[in-house]
């Protein structure tokens, strides 16, 4: 009710705000005590200054976070943004290199905004996005994990390498913010198209990898934002909102947990985004515009005490619903310190108007806007933004080369991939096995693919399915002609992505078998049509997405023929051994390969946690046994005796053909 007393009472200045024309301020004089020193003022002098001498509208400004749309630097709507509404924050979405990215951070500080307001802005980026782009861009970036990857390896040493990794480069680059990650959990809305940026279904994983990437962040100077609060980002269909469906009762456990470590980690901003939250709001308001999901939940309930960041403001489910002026208006009274925009452009701008309108109407509490710049402004001067330097464009530079690809990164790469069937054995590919000419076809990383495995195996071919990219599937002309082309060839490696027409991937595979040859999918990206592929004789998943998917492809490589990397199963329960009785010890019992997991659940018996591993013989080096009582032994199948009763642990090493050693250990109890 509150709510709607204050849109009636603001109706008349939000529509004045909502015109057609654009918004040009004239230049605000800026007291002379504000435009002398840029360093800041000691303590908490900088906010109380800024607080009595930052006039109105520049004060509702500092709690605009929007994203920029230049692609080498501000283009002219940034720049008017900047310079006539300076926002708190900013985004940088996209760079086409590392160089260009410190370059634009560069023009960013350097334009005199910071110096002029005497306040630092928040510069951030969701490093995997900015990273990863389509075949319009000439990337230079080296590929990064997706979060979905991280998710599949559930490994944290690689947590902990790709986050130090991530936060290495928003660092050189410039920026002091991460825009993420992501901790909404992965959809359960039938039919919902699923993203590769979350950490996946299972919220306990989500909730410790997103406290490790907070806390690394964190560490390496960087403010880290977790988006997505409260969850439910993902369950969404085409051209419908998206909507939290998890009952409150079980929200504390599924939903949230992620959430709530993240705040544990220290997490100074959480996003709010723009999900319909039923179960939360009697009165159906998206999160970000919900005083029940910021106020009472976020603050109240969980006891945030960072930054509250909502939004998009300007995305089309909120305008269906307020124009964006008197959606910011409503998220600022809901509880929000910060609002995110998705572009530059009128809207910011008019929001600032409406809402210091509204102030200056008697309409809207001014202390409000102080508590919320407060926070902002503390934030900034805890983290010695004004002491940061300026990005050096060399040092971006050196994040191009792909001959030193990160091994972190590979590692991460390497531990996601996952086989979700395997039929008859299909896997490992070996050349006894394949038979030769082993046929790689499908609609991205073909050429890829056949590279790295023309190292294990030969010949390779490569038939691409270049239409599919561009029409979204595959039609039956393209069917006909790779199926007319398998004459002695017993093995085909089909890699394919997500498509909303599943049908032509189906029917390839059909039509392949039905030639008698032996059909192996590598679905890219997230697995939506893994329930429709099922005709195949051996899935494999791998979690990137884009024509840059080279470092995927050798990860997968890798798992076809047998050089993956080893995962130890866990032990819920002791193992009881008879004293001075020999036991066998061996390593297939307790070892699987390749290590990946499926990290979300499509459907039955595609589950969360599911995984398929073949003979890990083949891509152990070695193996080495400390029984816990004084004696080792080496080798894949051992036999041991204890001999005096007791509790032990055994500690089983497992090194793949990478040279990566896994350990895992077992409790014994000798009676």
């Amino acid at each position: 009710m509150k709510a709607l007393l204050l849109t009636v009472a603001l109706a008349p200045l939000l529509a004045a705000a909502e015109s057609g024309d654009p918004i040009v301020r004239a230049p605000v004089e800026v007291p002379e005590q504000a435009q002398q020193a840029p360093a800041p003022a000691p303590e908490r002098d900088l906010v109380e200054l800024k607080r009595q001498t930052l006039p109105l509208r520049d004060r509702v400004a500092q709690l605009m976070f929007v994203a920029l749309q230049g692609v080498y630097g501000p283009n002219n709507e940034d720049r008017t943004l900047l310079t006539q509404y300076t926002p708190g924050g900013v985004i940088i979405p996209m760079a086409v290199k590392p160089r260009a990215a410190a370059e634009y951070v560069r023009a960013i500080r350097t334009l005199g905004v910071e110096k002029e307001k005497g306040v630092p802005l928040f510069i951030g980026a969701d490093v995997y996005s900015l990273t990863q782009h389509d075949e319009s861009f000439l990337s230079t970036f080296v590929q990064l994990p997706s979060l979905l990857a991280v998710g599949a390896a559930a490994h944290r040493p690689a947590t902990e390498g790709v986050a130090k990794l991530s936060a290495d480069h928003l660092n050189v680059m410039g920026f002091n913010l991460s825009f993420g990650p992501s901790l909404e959990l992965a959809p359960t809305l039938a039919g919902a198209l699923g993203t590769i940026h979350t950490l996946g279904s299972d919220p306990k994983f989500a909730a410790e990898a997103g406290r490790v990437m907070v806390e690394t962040l964190l560490a390496n100077n960087l403010l880290a934002m977790p988006t997505g609060f409260p969850g439910g980002g993902a369950n969404r269909q085409p051209k419908t909102p998206a909507a939290l469906l998890t009952p409150r009762q079980l929200l504390a456990e599924k939903d949230l947990l992620p959430f709530k470590e993240a705040m544990a980690a220290g997490a100074p901003l959480i996003h709010v985004a723009n999900t319909l939250v039923p179960t939360l709001d009697d009165e159906s308001r998206p999160a970000s515009l919900s005083a029940a999901v910021m106020r009472d939940l976020l603050r109240g309930e969980l006891g945030f005490d960072g930054i509250i960041v909502a939004g998009p403001m300007d995305s089309p489910h909120i305008q269906r619903l307020y124009p964006p002026a008197q959606a910011a208006v409503l998220a600022l009274a809901a509880g929000a310190d910060m609002l995110y925009w998705e572009r530059t452009g009128p809207h910011p701008m008019k929001a600032v108007e409406a809402v210091a309108h509204a102030v200056e109407h008697g309409n809207f509490d001014d202390a409000l806007i102080n508590a919320a710049l407060a926070r902002v402004l503390e934030l900034k001067r805890d983290r010695g933004l004004f002491e940061r330097p300026l990005p050096e464009s060399k040092k971006a530079a050196a994040l191009e080369s792909k001959r030193a690809y990160p091994k972190e990164a590979y590692a991460v790469e390497r531990r996601a991939v996952t086989v979700v069937l395997n039929r008859h054995n299909t896997l490992p590919l070996t050349n006894s096995t394949a038979s030769v000419p082993l046929g790689v076809t499908g609609v991205i990383g073909v050429t890829e693919l056949k590279d790295a495995l023309k190292k294990h195996l030969k010949p390779v071919v490569e038939q691409p399915i270049a239409t599919a990219r561009r029409l979204g599937r595959i039609e039956d002309f393209e069917i006909f002609r790779l199926t007319s082309q398998v004459q002695g060839m017993r093995t085909a490696v089909c890699v394919l992505n997500h498509m909303r027409d599943y049908r032509g991937q189906a029917a390839l595979i059909r039509g392949l078998r039905e030639k008698g040859v032996q059909v192996v999918v590598v679905l890219v990206g997230y697995p939506t049509n893994l329930p429709h592929l099922v005709e195949a004789d051996a899935i494999v998943l791998a979690y990137g997405e884009g024509i840059h998917c080279a470092q995927t492809m050798k990860a997968v490589a890798d798992a076809l023929v047998g050089r993956a990397p080893l995962r130890i199963l866990p032990t819920a329960e002791d193992l009881n051994v008879a004293v001075g009785k020999a036991q066998t010890f061996d390593v297939r019992k307790v070892v699987r390969t390749p290590a990946g997991r499926l990290p979300v659940t499509i459907a039955e018996p595609f589950v969360a946690g599911h995984a398929v591993s073949y003979d890990p013989a083949c891509a152990i080096k070695a193996a080495q046994w400390d029984f816990g009582d004084g004696r080792r032994a080496k080798g894949l199948r051992v036999e041991h005796v204890y001999e005096t009763p007791g509790r032990y642990t055994l500690t089983l090493t497992a090194t793949d053909h990478s040279g990566e050693a896994t350990s895992g250990a077992f409790p014994i109890t000798a009676e």
